[in-house]
């Protein structure tokens, strides 16, 4: 297992709040990553997922069936173009329940490579950890956080993803590398 620590930038959407240099412990190592975890739980926090858990473990019979109800009828919709969702159609009550409420309530981030290890950055990777749920809970718009990655080489089409909070592991003396 690695030991020591990292340093991370924590790049919140609010362009008045700072961004911040954070110390995290590596002892983890991948298979136990600790920025991720933090990330997920900070994500979880601010968003309404735990209000979801609860309103689904506490739903009666009767919500629980309407609700079933209400998903099929969303998916009707998609289910000429997608065949994924052409299965959904066809799950019971409690199957089509759980997949969105594991979709909806559990904590989870996205990872995107800003920079992968190599000779010429001191093999050095930089990740960028965004909110994965940010652009279907209309959350606002990261203009620092899409910079980054536009000056990482990312492109952006269409709209921007509107990702509350970038977090990203960033080398010393650059941002990118």
């Amino acid at each position: 297992m690695p030991s020591g620590n990292f340093t991370y930038v924590f790049i919140p959407a609010n362009d008045s709040k700072p961004i911040e240099a954070v110390i995290g412990d590596k002892s983890g190592g991948l298979s136990d990553d600790a920025l991720s975890k933090e990330a997920k739980e900070y994500f979880f926090r601010n968003s309404d997922k735990g209000e979801r858990a609860a309103a689904l473990e506490n739903a009666t019979p009767e919500q629980r069936k309407l609700l079933a109800q209400q998903l099929r009828e969303e998916v009707k919709a998609q289910a000429a173009q997608n065949a994924y969702a052409n299965q959904m159609l066809n799950l019971d009550d409690d199957a089509l329940i759980g997949i969105m409420q594991t979709n909806q309530t559990s904590a989870s981030c996205e990872i995107t490579a800003l920079t992968v290890p190599t000779a010429i950055n001191n093999h050095r990777a930089v990740s960028m950890y965004s909110d994965d749920n940010a652009r279907t809970q209309n959350l606002p718009y990261n203009r620092r956080a899409t910079e980054l990655l536009v000056a990482c080489g990312h492109s952006i089409t269409g709209e921007p993803s509107p990702s509350r909070v970038a977090i990203g592991a960033a080398p010393p003396g650059g941002i990118c590398g």
